[in-house]
């Protein structure tokens, strides 16, 4: 058992979104193979050594049956199909107070990032990383407090995740905590086109050469 598994006392919650199209890929960029493995595949391993409830928001649970994890669909189905939309239903799946939310399209997190922002999520509506006038509203943890933001959202048609920050109580994390953890920020790197994959793949082989281990060393709970 890994030490982020062992030293996890309280359950915490997953929500991978794997809803989006892919179309400028023109396949599911979380089925892209690395090294053997598909996108999620990576994903799901490294992000079960800390968390012990995996959700995955998707329209096609087929895709993904192999995999040891929960399956929930879009709730609101009637409005544009947005990453908002899969917040949403990945928060209404579980009772947890709260869920890091994550895009299916990131190989590279890192589970000392990730388990530092869980630190604040129980004291806030949302944890998410900002650099400058730049967020990363898909690597972030969102309480179930958002849900009615969240739908009173989606009818005015904002679509856009970040347009709802200004009705939470919002922790930031700074530029000068995430070089403490990453500081090449590659947690962040996802994969929209071929060239992103093929530059995700180049960063695989640097990080294996140079002995990094995925997703950090050991953590200790606090």
């Amino acid at each position: 058992m890994s030490e982020y598994k062992r030293n996890t006392i309280e359950r915490k919650g997953v929500v991978i979104l794997a809803g989006g199209d892919s179309t400028r890929l023109g396949q599911p960029k979380a089925l892209l193979d690395f090294q053997g493995k598909t996108l999620i595949e990576l994903m799901v391993s490294l992000l079960s050594e800390y968390f012990s409830m995996l959700t995955v928001v998707t329209d096609r649970p087929d895709l993904y049956r192999h995999l040891p994890v929960n399956f929930t669909k879009d709730i609101i189905v009637n409005e544009e199909k947005s990453p908002l939309r899969g917040i949403h239903a990945g928060l209404s799946f579980s009772e947890l107070p709260y869920q890091f939310v994550v895009a299916c399209d990131m190989p590279f997190l890192n589970l000392e990032l990730i388990h530092y922002m869980s630190g604040f999520a129980a004291e806030y509506d949302a944890v998410v990383p900002r650099i400058g006038k730049y967020y990363q509203p898909l690597h972030a943890f969102y309480s179930r407090s958002c849900l009615g933001v969240i739908e009173k959202q989606l009818k005015m048609e904002h679509f856009k995740v970040t347009d709802f920050y200004k009705h939470l109580k919002i922790r930031f994390i700074t530029a000068e905590e995430l070089l403490r953890f990453d500081s090449r920020q590659e947690a962040f790197v996802n994969i929209n086109k071929w060239s992103d994959y093929e530059s995700a793949l180049k960063i695989l082989t640097n990080r294996q050469r140079n002995g990094y281990k995925t997703g950090g060393g050991k953590v200790e709970n606090t």
